[in-house]
């Protein structure tokens, strides 16, 4: 999961929201259907749930003074996964679900550029992962891996120079990564079919260079962030090529082998006053740097180089062969809305726009996150995906909610709206809510509960209620009004985790 750029930004609250969701169309129907074979499933990430991670660059921003709410240590009251893999299978299969999404630590299995370019993996990361490959098909759960989900090895990032090319910026990382993906497709690829390269690719870029609240930590630099959100274009090419040339094993018997995408957070961008043109075009501006412009290069090979929306720019490029056609399926993270504007607060460069992403005033409920309660946006979004003709699968969707009073309501709206975009077209694989156990949040530390499954101090998994809601929609295969309306209403939220 993520934390949006809006907080650490200072941004003016903006008066007003107004909508621009399509007008009233027929009734929402009794209820929605969800076809066999669907994959139910839960997210996790490595440096969020595994113990140890101490040669990422996570590990060493993290441990700097200031960085994490309530000065949270990821290694202290954590999930512990890797050595949890028994409890988090039984509480995927007493929930009902069928698939898990998590990631593969790169820094984990190569633990030092030597290593790397030895190719000497860490034998004690290989047994794990494949110990928890092994347990997850031996439950009949369909492994959803994510190859890069935010941190990074040490070896390629200095968080103490943050000014120095970092991570994404460095020019050897896009064959590098290219590699790590053939070698993981080489090795695990009897196991999996779903790769997912990297995680919300154009979030690392708010996270680390706008707001300043990921490494490397600059704030307000978007030439270095979009430098980035380039090379991650390219990279995850390189990588898709990669996975199909060496995982050529069938892992599910469905005939079709590494089926490979990114998981793209996409979000509704609603104006702060729809009968201002400004701020439209603002709105618009920013939706397509976050929604589209890696879903046009990497479907289409349309690369807008200067991220001005068009394709008129000297290096801007129409169906790029190198990029065209490098996803097989489209990963959708949905979580809320955002509120632009042209001005009455601080801008983000490029963009030209003022971005609110929590504490919107709509009057909708809230996350213990600030994030609206929005579920008509993943509609949407959606929607939206739907239009590139890929079939899509919802990576992450969930709440922050210690309290589990909202999560069993936000989950059925949530579901019905993904069942209505099923009937508009979309052709949705999976559902993977986030997250399957409470985790270490990124710079919010532990204070946001996002799991269906809370961690005690011993390790231990504790079922929130909102446990068995999801498995009755999964059982029943089907959302319908009547069990969304009697639900209790949302509470607010008992705490505030910025």
């Amino acid at each position: 999961m993520k934390t949006g750029p809006a907080a650490a930004l200072a941004l003016a609250t903006l008066a007003a929201c107004s909508s621009t969701d399509p007008p009233a169309e027929a009734p929402a129907p009794a209820e929605v259907t969800f076809p066999k074979g669907f994959l139910w499933g839960s997210a996790t990430a490595a440096f969020q749930v595994e113990s140890g991670s101490v040669h990422t660059d996570w590990w060493h921003w993290a441990k700097q003074p200031g960085k994490i709410q309530g000065g949270a240590h990821p290694d202290v009251g954590g999930a512990d996964a890797l050595a949890h893999v028994d409890d988090d299978i039984k509480a995927l299969k007493d929930s009902g679900q069928n698939a898990y999404r998590f990631s593969i630590e790169w820094s984990r299995v190569y633990p030092t550029r030597e290593s790397f370019d030895q190719n000497t993996p860490d034998p004690a990361a290989l047994a794990a992962y494949d110990g928890l490959l092994a347990k997850l098909r031996a439950a009949s759960l369909v492994p959803v891996v994510t190859l890069q989900h935010f941190a990074l090895p040490e070896w390629l990032t200095d968080v103490a120079r943050w000014s120095a090319p970092y991570g994404w910026e460095r020019p050897e990382i896009v064959d590098l990564f290219a590699e790590w993906a053939r070698r993981a497709g080489a090795r695990w690829g009897k196991d999996v079919d779903y790769w997912v390269t990297i995680n919300e690719p154009v979030n690392v870029v708010l996270g680390g260079y706008v707001a300043g609240l990921f490494p490397p930590g600059a704030l307000l630099n978007v030439d270095r962030g979009l430098q980035v959100v380039r090379a991650e274009a390219n990279a995850h090419a390189k990588a898709f090529e990669a996975l199909h040339a060496a995982d050529t094993i069938d892992a599910d018997g469905d005939g079709k082998a590494s089926l490979v995408s990114m998981a793209f957070h996409m979000r509704t961008f609603h104006p702060k006053d729809a009968s201002d043109d400004d701020d439209k075009a603002a709105a618009e501006r920013t939706r397509h740097l976050w929604n589209q412009w890696l879903l046009d290069a990497l479907v289409k090979g349309d690369v807008d180089d200067d991220f001005d929306g068009t394709l008129t720019g000297p290096k801007d490029r129409k169906g790029d062969a190198t990029l065209a056609g490098h996803l097989d399926w489209i990963g959708v993270n949905y979580y809320s809305d955002t509120i632009i504007a042209a001005g009455g607060g601080i801008k983000v460069p490029v963009i030209n726009a003022v971005v609110l992403q929590d504490d919107l005033p709509t009057g909708r409920p809230r996350t213990d996150f600030g994030w609206d309660i929005y579920p008509e946006g993943f509609r949407t979004v959606l929607n939206e995906a739907k239009a590139y003709g890929l079939p899509l699968m919802v990576t992450e969707n969930g709440l922050a909610d210690d309290g589990d009073k909202n999560r069993a309501r936000f989950l059925a709206e949530h579901l019905y709206q993904m069942g209505r975009a099923i009937q508009d077209g979309a052709k949705i694989i999976g559902y993977m809510h986030w997250s399957l156990v409470d985790n270490f949040e990124w710079a919010s530390g532990y204070c946001p509960k996002f799991g269906l499954y809370r961690v005690n101090a011993d390790g231990s998994r504790t079922a929130r209620p909102s446990v068995q809601s999801y498995r009755a929609i999964i059982e029943s295969g089907k959302v319908t009004r009547a069990a969304i309306d009697a639900l209790p209403a949302y509470a607010p939220p008992p705490q505030r985790c910025r």
